[in-house]
């Protein structure tokens, strides 16, 4: 398989030196040729396109100097112009330029990997998946610009189809007040939920699932701190109401039997895909939900946790800059499956050092571009987990910090502990 082709990138400059318009519509860079003399030859035509000036052989041979003599003189540029008389096929002859120079790129990095070969195999495959991507996000066809006609179709569709379905909107949240702030979690949107640990972050998430899984959603769940059975023992535990410590224990009584059979055969119905692996890379997860939403649309995809996520190569800058890149990539994912993603995220121990230990965006902990990339960001705050003396027993404030596209605010909830249950203050006292 050849890596350039030298007849299109005489096509392409042939075209422009026939229509010099056809500079302003070129998406190339000199880079992109592989003949040295074509680099050379387009460079000056951008100089040209960067100064107005109309792209013909007389002018371009001034500009080229002595240096015309190293591209094949000026009867080269004259054979461009005569041999290709064409040019309706320009942007398919781009194109072409285009895929030839990611596959030489492509090759020159496997090459250097190859040459640099990491000690760890999990790294190896995630640079290598990493590269993939990076290629693939290049090749896919840009989108251009939409009549409004369009984008008005398509809105009516929408409507539609959140009338008859109700998920075109978004996915639920589990309270109706957060419903109500947020808007709920919408597709291609970046939400993400921080507390302190032993709030109920990884509850909440569990909550969160079965509420979009009853709404008929796809769920898939990246478990990178507990095992699936733990995560089972907390969704069977809420959706039964049946105390926490008995699952775990075994010891249920005739009538908590009953529950858990009911609540069993519920959840199974329910398209819910669990993935507990630690050590998972950003490159992996993408890769698995690209997998699963083939198969399922309207897929909702929530992490435990944020900062557990690999970023599958080196990083410069640290930490921070790690911590950036895996957040960037989970909004990129959202935005290429079409789907909300939830991602938990740690908060630093600056929240205890304040009198007020409600959770504010510098807490965020190793934050990186988290603030920048999410959508919305909700802080889970119990006041009952520093104050023994609040009149908030087991109420958890859902603290809308951030939202993109709507109101900010708090919505309370009511957390039964005994059950890692959430459900809404008018619930509660029914």
């Amino acid at each position: 398989m050849s890596f350039h082709s030298i007849e299109t990138e005489q096509a392409v400059l042939g075209s422009i030196l026939i229509e010099s318009e056809l500079i302003y519509e070129s998406v190339l860079t000199p880079e992109h040729f592989y003949h040295e003399g074509h680099q050379l030859i387009f460079e000056q035509m951008m100089q040209m396109r960067e100064k107005q000036e109309k792209i013909e052989i007389v002018s371009l041979v001034a500009r080229l100097g002595a240096a015309v003599q190293d591209i094949g003189g000026v009867q080269y540029l004259s054979q461009l112009s005569t041999s290709f008389p064409m040019t309706d096929q320009f942007a398919n002859h781009e194109q072409i330029i285009k895929e030839k120079y990611l596959m030489r790129t492509g090759m020159l990095a496997i090459k250097k990997l190859y040459s640099e070969l990491p000690d760890n195999p999990r790294e190896l495959a995630a640079e290598l998946m990493s590269l993939a991507e990076s290629i693939g996000d290049q090749v896919r066809t840009e989108g251009g610009f939409r009549h409004i006609k369009d984008g008005l179709m398509d809105h009516v569709d929408q409507l539609e189809h959140k009338k008859e379905h109700g998920l075109a909107s978004g996915a639920k949240t589990v309270g109706t007040a957060l419903d109500k702030i947020t808007g709920r979690w919408k597709k291609q949107t970046l939400n993400i939920i921080a507390a302190r640990p032993s709030v109920g972050k990884t509850a909440f998430m569990l909550n969160n699932a079965v509420a979009a899984g009853k709404e008929g959603m796809t769920v898939a769940i990246f478990s990178l701190e507990q095992p699936e059975v733990q995560l089972l023992d907390r969704m069977i535990a809420a959706e039964c109401r049946i105390i926490g410590e008995n699952i775990r224990d075994g010891k249920l009584s005739d009538d908590e039997w009953t529950k858990y059979t009911v609540g069993l055969s519920t959840l199974a119905e329910m398209e819910i895909y669990i993935d507990d692996k630690p050590g998972r890379t950003i490159q992996e997860i993408r890769s698995a939900v690209r997998k699963l939403r083939k198969k399922h649309p309207e897929l909702i995809v929530l992490i435990d946790y944020l900062q557990l996520i690999h970023g599958g190569k080196k990083f410069a800058g640290g930490r921070n800059e790690e911590v950036g890149y895996v957040s960037s990539s989970l909004k990129q994912m959202a935005r290429e499956n079409d789907c909300p993603v939830i991602a938990l995220a740690q908060l630093s121990r600056g929240v205890e050092q304040r009198q007020d230990k409600r959770p504010m965006m510098s807490d965020l902990r190793e934050s990186g571009n988290i603030e920048q990339d999410a959508d919305t960001i909700t802080f889970l705050y119990r006041d009952d987990y520093y104050n023994q003396e609040t009149e908030k027993k087991n109420i958890i404030e859902c603290i809308v910090a951030k939202n993109r596209e709507g109101s900010v605010g708090t919505a309370e909830m009511v957390n039964m502990r005994e059950y890692g249950k959430f459900v809404d203050l008018e619930t509660r006292y029914a």
